[in-house]
C-alpha cells in the first residue's frame, strides 16, 4: 500500500463518527448537461427564475495551472441558463462585473445577488436581476453593511439571510455577522440581526427549518489559521440563538443552502470538507471531498448519516463523480441540483448533479 492510499483510508475513516447513526434516504443521482465551460467554476451564484436554472459568476484557473504552481485565479461575469434537464445550457448575459463567493436568492421570479469577491477585492454591492422580454435587467439595491465574501445565505419566507464570511482577502478572523433583507421591501435595506454565537465563521451551511434560520459548521480563522467547526445554531424569532446538536464532522463549504425534506422532517447536507486533509500537502493527490450525506432529524434533534452517498448509479460513471464544495444548491425540476463547484483543492468541475428523493 503506498502512502497516498494510506492517507485516503485515513481520510475516509475520519469522516465517520460512531455517535452518528446511519439511516435510510433514497436519493437517485443523475448527471444533467455540463455547463459550457471546460473547467467549471467555484463560488458561482446558483439560482432559478422563470423555470430556468442559473449558474452565474464564480472563479477558476483558466490556464490550467494549479494555485500552488503559480496559477492565477480568474473571476467571470458569465451567466448560464438551463431550461429543462433534456436541453443544453445557453449563455443569457453577464453580471455587472466578474464576481463570485457571495450570496444569492431567488424570490418572485427575480434573482438577488450580494457581496462576494473578484480580482479587486471583496464587494458590498447588491443587485436584483430580472428577465424582461428575453433581456436581462439589472437594478442596484442598498449595499451590504460592509464588504463580505465566503459568506452563506438562505431565503426564509420574504427574508434573505446572510451569515458569516470575511471582510478582506487576508482577514485574520472570520465574521459572526447575521444580516437580512425583506425582499418584498428592498428599499428598507439591511437589518442587522443578533451576532452568531461561538466563533465567527466562513463557508458555513445555512438551512430553513420550519421558518427558522439554521447555521451549521463552517471554518473559523485565528490569525488566519483555519479551524473546522462542528457546532450548529438556530435563530429563534430573529432575536436569540439556540444551540443545536453538534454535527459528527465538519461540513465546511458544502453546497448550500441545505435541503429541508418536509416528508421526512430532515435537513439534508450534501458532502463538505471535514478538514481531515487540510494540513496535508497533497496537491493533485488529494482524493476529493466527502460524498457522504448528513441529515438532521427535527423530531429527535440528532444527526444521522444517510446509507447512500452522492454517486451516479451507472458503474461506468462512478469514477467520474466527485461531490463538489463551494457551490450552491437549487430546488429545480423535481430535485436538488449541485452545479459545478470545486471537487479537489484548485480543481473545478463543469458537471451538474441532480438528486431526486424517492418518496415511495
Amino acid at each position: 500500500m503506498n502512502i497516498h492510499h494510506f492517507i485516503f483510508i485515513l481520510f475516509m475513516l475520519s469522516a465517520i463518527d460512531l455517535t452518528a447513526q446511519n439511516t435510510d434516504v433514497n436519493i437517485k443521482w443523475k448527471n444533467l448537461p455540463q455547463i459550457p465551460d471546460t473547467m467549471g467554476f467555484a463560488g458561482a451564484y446558483i439560482a432559478t427564475t422563470d423555470d430556468f436554472l442559473l449558474v452565474m459568476g464564480g472563479a477558476n484557473f483558466p490556464d490550467g495551472v494549479a494555485p500552488w504552481d503559480g496559477g492565477k485565479k480568474v473571476w467571470t461575469n458569465k451567466i448560464f441558463a438551463l431550461k429543462n434537464p433534456e436541453e443544453s445550457w445557453t449563455s443569457v448575459g453577464h453580471l455587472p462585473m466578474p464576481m463570485g463567493y457571495g450570496a444569492v436568492a431567488s424570490f418572485r421570479n427575480n434573482v438577488f445577488i450580494a457581496g462576494g469577491s473578484n480580482q479587486e477585492g471583496h464587494l458590498s454591492s447588491v443587485y436584483k436581476l430580472t428577465w424582461v422580454g428575453g433581456k436581462l435587467h439589472i437594478d442596484n439595491l442598498p449595499n451590504l453593511p460592509s464588504a463580505i465574501a465566503n459568506c452563506s445565505s438562505v431565503l426564509i419566507g420574504n427574508f434573505w439571510y446572510i451569515v458569516g464570511g470575511i471582510n478582506l482577502p487576508d482577514s485574520p478572523t472570520a465574521e459572526a455577522i447575521c444580516w437580512r433583507m425583506n425582499l418584498a421591501e428592498t428599499a428598507k435595506g439591511w437589518e442587522v440581526c443578533p451576532s452568531l454565537p461561538g466563533d465567527g465563521r466562513m463557508l458555513a451551511v445555512l438551512g430553513d427549518i420550519n421558518g427558522k434560520l439554521a447555521v451549521l459548521s463552517g471554518v473559523s480563522l485565528r490569525a488566519g489559521k483555519r479551524t473546522y467547526l462542528r457546532d450548529a445554531y438556530l435563530l429563534e424569532n430573529n432575536d436569540c440563538w439556540s444551540k443545536m446538536a453538534d454535527l459528527p464532522e465538519s461540513v465546511a463549504a458544502a453546497p448550500g443552502p441545505a435541503w429541508f425534506d418536509h416528508k421526512s422532517n430532515n435537513l439534508i447536507v450534501f458532502g463538505g470538507d471535514n478538514g481531515a486533509l487540510a494540513n496535508q500537502d497533497l496537491k493533485h493527490d488529494h482524493p476529493g471531498f466527502s460524498n457522504r450525506i448528513l441529515m438532521y432529524n427535527m423530531e429527535d434533534g440528532t444527526w444521522n448519516y444517510a446509507t447512500n452517498k452522492i454517486i451516479i448509479s451507472e458503474k461506468k460513471q462512478q469514477e467520474k463523480i466527485w461531490a463538489p464544495v463551494t457551490t450552491g444548491t437549487a430546488y429545480w425540476a423535481g430535485g436538488v441540483v449541485l452545479p459545478s463547484g470545486e471537487i479537489r483543492p484548485g480543481t473545478r468541475t463543469p458537471q451538474v448533479l441532480w438528486g431526486i428523493i424517492n418518496q415511495d
